[in-house]
């Protein structure tokens, strides 16, 4: 803290500035009081202790000055003086001084004097520091009010407004002067600013009463029949002792937020009505769905049996062959079997003229002569060769019927609708199965190559892919003119199984390579193909979660490359591509 001195008196002075400089003080010191003043207005000082009696400016003079002159803070003062009558003493006060110290003064006097000022000083700054702080969150708070777009003001127990921002004044019309402090309520007309203010008042009144907030919903409507709503809530304000002393009254102008309120129920009445409309087209979809579902599983089956009618006339020859010589060796078989009937009966008479002469000589003339005819009869039948032929007959007719038994079973598996969930399938083994079936559409056509990998088995549906096999095979034959090969290649790669069907065909046009997968898309004449087999084969390869490419040049040939998941989820954890 700083302190300014005043002593006319030279020893006074320096044990002043000792004193007061020993327990942490500055000290500026002056010879009168007229110096003292010049000090002053040149310097910032909380304290100043000056003598009364000095030349040119007394101390009561310089008080006078000090307390006269405009100061953004307070300035302890002390007078030292040896008078020590009463009107004296209230001449120090009376000139604006703070305390006095009789001269000769105690060093200890002195302290304790200058402490107490010092407290004064202190708490007078933070008073001042605090009044700061008060005005400047005052004023914020004042600007915070005056941008609310509600009308706000705030009334006493009398009902005189004390308080308005800027909103209200501005909707009525209003100044500061022509409302603050006016019972405004109590003058104002019943429909003043766009508010009940009969309602208004028994609001205040309310919550003067109860000391509980309340609020109130008004509704008018203007000259044009415009409706407005405005919301009104009146709020307590208490004292230190809970008493409630004003009351604020906020208008809230909500008529937009409640025609956006009209606007969204009405918004969802009509969601709610589209939403039903939706629910009754979803499940018209869901039919719809169900349906197609059922007419894609009718057309895959009729695709099948279309492709097994056109192979009728192939599977037929296959199954006439092995009928043909099945029924021939059994013709041939059935004359054996009269020979040794016949023979058969000779050894019975034998044995009959052996047991009804059993003593007599084995070689009498009847035994020797029906021994005789035996043994022509043996030359003439060839019973050597007979019993020879008879095993080599047997064993082709089993040949015959496996075979017949194979091509049945195989048909069957492709007429048969297939099961409706997947399962642990030998692609390997259906592409056999699928040879069997077209083997004669294929062998007058090609040489079939089979190079055929070690595969795991995958989860599919058999069925469905001996199908595809089977649409593929068939298209290769008959893109082959004369004599060509068909080569059919499985590998086990990363996850899935790949499968690739190359013929030497004619080969297919650019402009229609995009389009082979297409609905009934064909290149063949009227009445030779529906144009869906290749369309039904993408569908069930992407049914997989599996691709098929196609490769082809013109006059050199066509490779399908089909790759199928082994767990039957979509490779690489996406979804297919089919590329065509």
């Amino acid at each position: 803290m700083r302190i300014l001195v005043a002593e006319d008196d030279f020893i006074s002075r320096n044990l002043l500035i000792k004193l007061l400089q020993k327990i942490g003080y500055q000290v500026t010191a002056a010879e009168n009081g007229a110096q003292a003043w010049q000090h002053f207005q040149d310097e910032e000082y909380e304290m100043v202790i000056t003598d009364w009696m000095m030349p040119e400016m007394d101390g009561l003079a310089l008080c006078d000055k000090i307390r006269s002159s405009v100061q953004q803070r307070y300035v302890y003062i002390i007078i030292l003086t040896a008078r020590d009558r009463k009107d004296d003493l209230l001449k120090v006060f009376q000139s604006g001084a703070d305390d006095y110290i009789p001269k000769p003064f105690d060093p200890d006097e002195l302290k304790a004097r200058v402490q107490t000022g010092r407290r004064i000083v202190e708490l007078e700054k933070d008073h001042q520091r605090l009044q700061e702080i008060l005005i400047e969150s005052r004023n914020k708070l004042r600007i915070v009010f005056d941008s609310l777009q509600e009308e706000i003001i705030a009334l006493d127990k009398d009902k005189k407004i004390v308080s308005a921002n800027k909103t209200f004044l501005a909707i009525n019309g209003l100044s500061y002067e022509q409302i603050i402090g006016v019972a405004w309520l109590e003058k104002a007309g019943p429909q003043q600013g766009r508010f009940d203010v009969g309602k208004v008042r028994q609001l205040v009144d309310r919550v003067f009463e109860k000391g509980e907030a309340k609020h109130y919903l008004d509704k008018w409507v203007d000259t044009r029949g415009q409706i407005y709503y405005k919301q009104v809530t009146c709020l307590p304000i208490r004292d230190e002792r809970a008493s409630v002393f004003q009351v604020v009254v906020v208008f809230k102008d909500i008529t937009e937020e409640r025609r956006k309120s009209e606007e969204i129920k009405a918004l969802n009445k009509k969601i709610i009505e589209s939403a039903a409309q939706i629910e009754a087209k979803n499940k018209k979809l869901e039919a719809a769905l169900k349906r197609l579902e059922e007419t894609q599983t009718q057309m895959l089956q009729s695709e099948k049996m279309a492709s097994i009618g056109q192979l009728a006339a192939g599977v037929a020859h296959e199954i006439n062959n092995p009928t043909g010589f099945v029924s021939s060796n059994l013709k041939t078989l059935e004359d054996y079997q009269e020979d040794i009937d016949g023979l058969i009966q000779k050894y019975r008479k034998l044995k009959e003229l052996i047991e009804k002469d059993g003593k007599s000589d084995p070689s009498s003339e009847q035994v020797a002569s029906l021994l005789e005819e035996i043994g022509e009869y043996e030359e003439e039948i060839d019973i050597d060769y007979i019993q020879e032929d008879v095993r080599d007959l047997i064993k082709d007719c089993r040949e015959g019927t496996e075979r017949i038994k194979k091509i049945v079973m195989d048909l069957k598996d492709f007429a048969h609708p297939g099961e409706g969930v997947m399962q642990a399938t030998d692609v390997n083994k259906g592409l056999e199965s699928t040879l069997n079936v077209v083997y004669n559409e294929l062998k007058y056509k090609a040489n079939i190559i089979k190079e055929f990998g070690k595969l795991p088995l995958i989860q599919a549906y058999p069925q469905q892919l001996n199908q595809v096999f089977m649409n593929i095979l068939v298209n290769a034959a008959q893109a082959i003119e004369k004599k060509g090969e068909i080569r059919i290649e499985t590998e086990a790669v990363d996850g899935y199984v790949r499968i690739k069907i190359s013929d030497t065909g004619c080969g297919i046009p650019k402009e229609n390579l995009n389009k082979i997968f297409d609905p009934f898309f064909t290149t063949k004449d009227v009445g030779k193909g529906t144009g869906l087999g290749m369309n039904i084969a993408y569908g069930i390869v992407k049914k997989h979660n599996g691709t098929i490419e196609v490769e082809s040049t013109v006059g050199k040939g066509t490779t399908f490359t089909i790759k199928l998941p082994v767990d039957g989820k979509a490779l690489n954890g996406k979804q297919p591509r089919n590329d065509v």
